[in-house]
This record gives structure tokens, sequence and C-alpha cells, in this order.
């Protein structure tokens, strides 16, 4: 029963059996479908495996040596099981075989022998696929049948037997039926009849065609047509209506008698139910279709390999990945699209996990249809039966070229990261929760000369000066202990230089906590500032000196101050005192106008007086002497005593105040010295622009709190103004930059403010906020008007 000249039931040497345990639990399940004996074969005919109703019908042990098939296939039909298989082996389709098996128990039995063969995707034979099933009540009752019309004594035989026929055709697990030369019924069994519920006269009347299922009916009319015109064996599988109208798949099959002519006389056929082996293969192919797509769905590159190592099954993933068909790829090792530099150690690798049977990974780089070379971890398990054997090796390639490029980034972060820590100005060190020191950059581990293991449980205390010791672990436990930032001002030196110098750093550290907040880690850093404090040393005596100096120099111009605020009254003093002696000398005296000299003199003296003691009051930090004072009768008063100088009579000061100006609340000869000061600064504002001197000064209420003075000039305007009321800053030549200074204090003991801005056009305006009423508490006088 094979091409080299074996019977199916023997052994093929090791290769058949190694084969037939790799395959007997998928195998042993699908043949026990089956009503018949399931085996399988090799390309070259010899037994791959034998299902277990075949080797306990013929007491074959699948440990056995089958290479004698004499014992198992009747003498008689040896010859014609050679030819079958040489038919097959020539690519030729002989059909059927019937030929005699022997039992266990020695007795022969007829067998319908069926090989179909099974082919790889690139066409190969791979092996072939055989059922045998038993026939042999169907060739007793043929042959039963063959003897009718034989001599009487012979037919006295048969009708003697005819129960026994009766009962034995009745016992056939089928349908017996047959048919004239034509192919009209003229006998089914009582089995036909039960199962499509109708009789043998219906039958034969109305023929049986209409039990046929719609689907298959073209079919079978046409294969039946063709074997009753060739005479051929009819053989199709279909689907067929029982009496309750449900459909059921058989096995038909039928066979010629001819007479000794050669003509067809009658048709003998056998319907075997194999509906429970159709549905059977229905749910194998379904299964095994859901299986395929499940494959061919997964997000990765599944394949499968023999015992030996060799892909034989990809999935349709990969196939699309190389962009190939498995024809086109047939035979080609996947090792073929790795690139050359890995190929041999990737293949080398793969070849000692297939020769230890032990798990396979390994991560290279495949190159994929679009000619470029991916990532990929490519893991492999053997499936073994219950012996150990190995019947595969199932693999998956996973695509990890985004983590690869991430671990690269990750690789080159780290890297740059590393750099840093080593080539920043600084040192850097990690010590785990507890405070026990992980890391140390290379500038802390040479500057101090320390190495991890030695400064674990406090090692480094020596490169701390005694004198910040203390203070440095006290900080430290406190922020080990409550995750608190530290920071601290040290001084250290290297480790094993007992007399080395001491420099400072300034120690800061912060705690990195996980998702819980829980501390994993200390991060610190030390930064030198040595020469910082040196120079803060330095400063610090530079200060001292310069206080002193300024001490000096504040006394200086503090005293230019005071002239300054005097010289306006004393001025005008002199100027009246030498027009009263003018008076005088004339011939005759002038006497009214001496008078109203003298007068101008006392109330000049008086106005200095005043000064002093404001000045007094100032730098006593006395209360100041408040009164509502009218706004343009002081303006006019500061206006007359600044026309006094003689260098300040040229310029045009223009006044411009509303109706019903509320009075302010403030000490007029202070406030008198700080309009003087101002109207000052905005005729002098001129000196360089060639233009003549116009001041304007204009009054104002901003609610009913505040009144505001702005005085405005057409000089060149303010260059600096964020530094304009600092002390003994000026843009005059002449100036000593206090004035400003001390204007702006004087306003803001009264509670009011003082500020500048630059014109749009030129020059500069200056207002003046003051309140209008006492705050509680102050004293407060009438002010004489002018």
């Amino acid at each position: 029963m094979s091409l080299a000249g074996k019977t199916p039931f023997v052994s093929g040497g090791s290769r058949g059996t190694r084969l037939l345990r790799q395959r007997t639990q998928t195998l042993e399940a699908m043949s026990a479908l089956f009503p018949g004996h399931v085996w399988t074969a090799h390309p070259d005919g010899s037994p791959e495996y034998l299902s277990q109703s075949i080797r306990e019908y013929t007491g074959i042990q699948i440990s056995n040596n089958y290479a004698n098939y004499d014992d198992v296939i009747h003498p008689d039909d040896v010859a014609a099981n050679e030819h079958y298989w040489e038919a097959l082996g020539a690519g030729r389709d002989p059909g059927e075989l019937e030929l005699r098996i022997r039992r266990a128990d020695g007795v022969y039995r007829w067998f319908l022998c069926r090989a179909r063969a099974v082919r790889g995707m690139n066409g190969a034979l791979v092996r072939w696929m055989c059922l045998n099933l038993d026939i042999n009540d169907r060739k007793i009752a043929e042959s039963l049948l063959r003897s009718e019309g034989q001599n009487y004594k012979t037919k006295g035989v048969i009708r003697e037997r005819e129960p026994q026929l009766n009962w034995l055709i009745d016992a056939v697990p089928g349908f017996l039926w047959s048919t004239d030369a034509a192919g009209s019924i003229e006998y089914v069994s009582k089995r036909a009849e039960a199962s499509t519920g109708r009789s043998l006269h219906e039958l034969t009347s109305n023929g049986w065609f209409d039990l046929v299922h719609p689907d298959d009916y073209a079919t079978v009319t046409k294969t039946w047509d063709q074997s009753i015109k060739s005479g051929t064996t009819y053989d199709t599988v279909h689907r067929l209506r029982a009496a309750d109208g449900s459909y059921r798949w058989f096995q038909c099959q039928a066979n010629a008698m001819r007479n000794a002519r050669g003509d067809v006389t009658n048709w003998y056929g056998l319907l075997t139910d194999i509906h429970e082996r159709k549905i059977g293969e229905e749910r194998l192919r379904r299964e095994e279709l859901h299986l395929r797509r499940v494959v061919d769905a997964m997000p990765a590159m599944i394949w499968r390999a023999t015992p030996g190592g060799e892909i034989d099954r990809w999935n349709h993933r990969m196939l699309s990945f190389i962009g190939k068909t498995w024809e086109e790829i047939d035979g080609k090792p996947l090792f073929s699209l790795v690139p050359p530099d890995e190929r041999a150690r990737v293949h080398k690798h793969w070849q000692q996990c297939v020769r230890e049977g032990s798990s396979y990974q390994d991560t290279y780089q495949i190159t994929g249809a679009d000619g470029k070379p991916h990532w990929y971890l490519v893991r492999s398990e053997p499936f073994r039966d219950e012996t150990g054997e190995i019947l595969h090796w199932y693999g998956v390639c996973t695509d990890i070229d985004d983590l690869k490029e991430t671990e690269v980034a990750l690789q080159q972060r780290e890297h740059q990261l590393r750099e840093i820590t080593e080539t920043i100005p600084g040192m850097i060190w990690c010590t785990d929760a507890d405070g026990q020191p992980t890391y140390y950059n290379r500038r802390l581990a040479e500057y101090a000369g320390v190495d991890i293991s030695e400064t674990r449980d406090l090692g480094y205390k020596k490169t701390i000066h005694p004198d910040d010791w203390e203070g440095l672990i006290q900080r430290w436990t406190h922020s080990v202990r409550t995750g608190e930032p530290y920071t601290n001002v040290i001084r250290m030196r290297h480790m094993h230089c007992e007399d080395g110098p001491y420099r400072w750093y300034q120690v800061r550290a912060e705690a990195m906590r996980d998702a819980d907040g829980n501390i994993v880690q200390w991060y610190g850093l030390n930064i030198d500032i040595d020469e910082q404090k040196c120079a803060e040393d330095s400063l610090r005596e530079v200060q001292t000196q310069l206080a002193r100096a300024t001490q000096i120099a504040t006394v200086a111009e503090l005293s230019a101050s005071i002239a300054h605020e005097l010289n306006q009254p004393l001025t005008s003093v002199i100027a009246n005192g030498q027009a009263c002696r003018r008076w005088l000398a004339a011939n005759p005296p002038n006497l009214d106008e001496a008078r109203s000299s003298v007068e101008s003199i006392l109330r000049d003296g008086h106005a200095a007086d005043e000064t002093m003691q404001s000045i007094r009051t100032l730098f006593k930090r006395e209360t100041l002497k408040k009164s509502q004072c009218s706004i343009p009768d002081m303006v006019r008063d500061a206006v007359r005593l600044l026309k006094e100088d003689p260098s300040m009579r040229d310029a045009a000061i223009t006044l411009e105040f509303p109706n019903h100006l509320p009075d302010m609340n403030v000490d007029r000869i202070q406030i008198q010295q700080v309009l003087i000061n101002l109207m000052s600064n905005a005729i002098e504002a001129t000196e360089n622009t060639g233009r003549t001197p116009k001041v304007g000064i204009t009054g104002g209420v901003v609610n009913e709190l505040v009144v505001t003075i702005e005085i405005s000039d057409n000089g060149e305007g303010i260059a600096e103004l964020d530094t304009l009321f600092q002390p003994f800053v000026t843009a005059k030549a002449k100036g000593m930059g206090i004035g400003l200074a001390i204007s702006r204090s004087i306003v803001e003991a009264h509670d009011g403010t003082l500020t500048a801005m630059n014109n749009l056009d030129q020059g500069a305006t200056f207002s003046l906020t003051l309140p209008i009423f006492a705050l509680a508490g102050e004293p407060q006088t009438v002010a004489p008007r002018a």
C-alpha cells in the first residue's frame, strides 16, 4: 500500500516513528470522528501515522516494525495494492482500492481504501491522507447477489440463507440499494425506507433525487448520469433529506454488476452516514480558519519551524512585512533578511537553541519590503509531545523599532547627563533616602580624594572643617528626617591631606520623591564660594572705611545744604539793607522808602529764622507745625523770595489757579522751601538751551482729600528719572545733588508725594500732592495772609 512497496501499517523507520509521535495528539482526535480507519503516509508511501482503531483491529502496536505487509494484507490482494500505489506515484488517480486486511484474531475482512494527496503552499507533496472503510458486509451481499441465477442447487442454498442475508443487509451500518442498468431503483434496505420515510414503491415510482439537498442536486445528478453512461464507479458526498425534514451527510458509493459479455446489468450501492464526520470536519475547518485569522491579525510576526529549525510557516503580517508570497520565500531562511554583519551570530545562536531544545530569544534587525532594517525582539519556544519530543518550534517577532530608537535616545541622553555632571563647575553627589552616599561626580571625588565606600556611615567627616561639623550634622539629619531642602555653608579639604587648606563651599540638596511622596534619593551640589567669601571679607573692610568717609562727606553736604536754604532770605536781607542805606543817604533822606526797606529786612530776617527752625526741626525729628495755608498766597510768597535773586529775575513765571481752591494742611515754611527749590531748578534747566526760562505753576484738586501743585519748565528735560531723587545725584555742573532728595523727604513727611515726568514737547513737570485736612491729633493754626 505504499510507493516504496510498503504497507501503510508498517513503520517507515526512525523518521516515521518520530513524526508519528509528533502528530499523535492531533490525528488521534480527528480519526475518532471518522467511521473507519485513518492513517497517513509520507510522500514515498511509508506509514507516518496509524489511528488507534486500525492498531486495535490489526493488533499492531505503534512500537513495532511494520516492514512485512504480508502479515496484514490478504495474499490475493498484494498485487492490486502494489498497482494502486504505483498509479498514485505516477500521478494518476486510480480511485479506490478494495482489499482484505487481517484482523487480530486472524479473520480477513474487506476494506475500501481511499488516498488523497496533501500538498504544501508551493505545490510539493507533503503526505498522503488515507481512509479504510469496512465493506465486508457489502461484499458478502454482493457475492450472494451475484450468485443468483446459478443452478437450482445454488438457488436453493440462497433461499435457505435468505433470512440470514436479509438480517445481514439490515445490519449493515448504511443504506443498501440497487438499480437496473438504466438507474431505476429496484431495491432499498429497510433502514433506507425508515430513514427517508418512503417505501420501495414510492422510491421506485417517484425516484429519489428530490431527497437530495438543493445545493448538491446538480453535482449528484451529473455524477450519477456520468456513471450510468460510462459504467464507472459512482462515488459522491451529499446531503439527503430524512423523514423529519432534516438533512444529513452521506457517502454514496455504487458499483456496476456486469454479465459475461461485460454489459452492466445492475448497480449496487451503499449510502454511509458521515454526518458526524462532516460536522467534525467543518468544525475543524472553522477552528483552523479562526485560528489562522487570529494569528494573522495579531500585531506581531508569527512563524513556525520544524524540529530541525527550518521555518515552514509564516503568518500574513510577516509576509506583508517582507513583501513576498510564501512561494517566493519558500525554502529561504529568515536569516537571509538579517544584516550580513549580524547574520552569522544570529544563526549560530538559533542553531544552539535548536540543538539544546531551550527557549530562544534574541534582538536583531530584519530587512522589510521597504528595504530598511527594522529592530525586532525574536522569541521562540519548542512545542513537545507527551514523550518530550519536539514537534515544532513556534516563534514571534515583536517590532521594537520605536523602542530601540527611544533606547538609543535615552542612552545618548544618559551620556549627555553624565557628561554634564562631570563637567559642570560644581561638585555633585547623591545619597539614598537614609542619607548614605551613592554617587560622587569626578570633580568631587578628585578634590576630596574620597571613594564612595570610604564615606559611608559619616566617613566623609575628615573632609569637613571641625568648626563646621556639628552644624552640618544637625542640619543634614533634620533634612533627612523631615524631607526639607538642605542648605549650608561649610569648609572642605582633601581627605588624605591633613595640613591642606580648606575652601568654602555653598552646599544645597533636594529630595526626589516617588508618586506616593516617599523620598527615594537625595541630590546635592557643592559650589565653591571661597573667592566670594574672601571678597566679602575685603568688601566689609572697605565698607567700614567708606561709611567713615560717607559720614564726613554727609556733614559737608548738609552744611552746604543749610547754606543753600539760608541763601535766599539772607540775600534779600542784604539787598534791602543796601536799599535802606541809599534811601537814608539821599538828600533829603527818603524816610518812607527807608522804612519800607527796614520792614523787608525784618520780614526776611524772620524768614531766615523760620528756615533755621524748620531745619532744626527736621534734624531733631520734631513734629511739623502744620496749618491751613492758601496755595496761591504761599506760591506768590515763594515767587517773591525767588525774584530777590538777580539771576532769577529774568524768568517768566506764570501762575494759574482755579477759583475756590482748598487750603493745604502743611508747614508753610518747609513747603515754600520746596517750591523755591523746584522753581530754581526749572529756571536753571534752560541754561544750555539758549531759550528764555519759562516756568508755569498750576494748582488743582485731585479728590476731596488731596490737592496738587504742578511746576513745569521749558528746559532740556530729565535724563535719569529713576535716580532723580537719590541723594548726591545731580545733572548740574555745580550741583550738590541733595535739594531734590530733601524736598521729597519734606513732602513725604507731610503725607504727600513728589514726582517728575518729561513733557511731550520739551522740558519737565514736577507734581506736588499734599493733604487738604489735618490728621486727627495734629495741632493746627491759621497761617497769616500775605
